[in-house]
């Protein structure tokens, strides 16, 4: 992108759109509004957590997207890596923060969906924050080595109902995203399936080549890169990059998974912020220069307004403390 990166400093230009934004953002708000705190938001740099190390492919597309937001909403988006506790220890920053709407979280719903239902003394509640705008969806892939004898899901049903317990997949993480992915594909088929935990993906690919591990539930990235079959796909239609594998819908089985994430501010910031926020994430996951990099990362850039991404999250929640009801997770 080029708006916010002619110059090391602020250039006349960049000021200027951002005076712009925010007179155009202030007309679209009543007198009660701006007096309940949007007025001149934002006026200084705002801080983006990003609750996984830098580098990492979430990490990546964060700040494609942080240098996108900070064109539309003409101020400085700083990225500060907060790893750590499955994603709580960066919920646990923005916890800790002003509620004024110059820090928020960019990262998956997993900690809301799925870790307030088994983790221990968390420090928030799913009331703790408002959830800005959705962002991004990971797509899971259940996949197994090129040469593998399981050529469909269809096969990997039949072989597990000839040898229960005997089949297994791996996943990066007890209670992530494919780890329950998994689960429950695998539940709602009838069958028994091993899942064997990782410390991420990358540990899983010579597992998986060796044949050590049936299958797995990994990211589209990493099944593209080396090489592997997909057998079923976690999405609602199918990939470019797949377009003879079906999708776990067209099989017959309801699984949405909790790959997907977005912008998170506390729940006291006030809504004409939360509203300026919105509207600059909207216009920023239209950036050409970000869906380019996301796409690179082989993530969509879904956008869904406040509205919609809560209730998403909100029937999530539903959903995992049904299945978790059925999952060990004290491993």
């Amino acid at each position: 992108m080029t708006c916010c990166t002619t110059l090391p400093g602020r250039t006349a230009r960049h000021l200027v759109s951002g005076l712009l934004a925010g007179l155009a953002l202030l007309a679209g708000l009543p007198a009660a509004a701006q007096s309940a705190g949007a007025a001149g938001y934002p006026s200084r740099p705002l801080q983006m957590i990003v609750p996984f190390p830098a580098g990492a492919p979430v990490d990546l597309v964060a700040r494609s997207f942080a240098q996108a937001l900070d064109c539309k909403l003409g101020q400085r988006v700083v990225v500060l890596n907060r790893e750590g506790g499955s994603t709580t220890v960066g919920m646990n920053a923005l916890l800790g923060a002003p509620a004024d709407g110059y820090t928020f979280v960019y990262g998956p719903v997993t900690a809301l969906t799925v870790h307030l239902h088994w983790m221990k003394g968390l420090q928030f509640k799913a009331e703790s924050f408002v959830p800005v705008c959705q962002t991004f969806e990971n797509i899971f892939i259940l996949a197994t080595r090129a040469d593998s004898p399981i050529d469909s899901f269809e096969a990997a049903v039949s072989r597990a109902r000839a040898e229960p317990g005997k089949l297994t997949y791996g996943h990066p993480g007890v209670s992530s995203s494919p780890h329950l992915a998994g689960a429950e594909l695998f539940q709602r088929a009838g069958v028994a399936v091993n899942d064997v935990p990782y410390r991420g993906e990358t540990p899983m690919v010579p597992q998986i080549r060796s044949g050590d591990i049936d299958m797995a539930v990994v990211t589209t990235g990493l099944v593209i890169t080396h090489g592997m079959r997909a057998l079923a796909v976690f999405s609602e239609k199918r990939l470019a990059a797949f377009p003879n594998v079906p999708t776990v819908k067209e099989l017959g089985y309801a699984v949405s998974p909790s790959g997907y994430g977005g912008l998170f501010v506390r729940a006291d910031t006030p809504q004409p912020i939360v509203a300026a926020l919105e509207t600059g994430c909207r216009d920023a996951l239209a950036d050409p220069a970000f869906r380019e990099v996301a796409q690179r990362q082989f993530q969509q850039a879904e956008y869904l307004d406040h509205t919609r991404f809560k209730a998403r999250i909100d029937a999530d929640y539903k959903s995992k403390e049904t299945l978790l009801k059925t999952v060990k997770l004290d491993r």
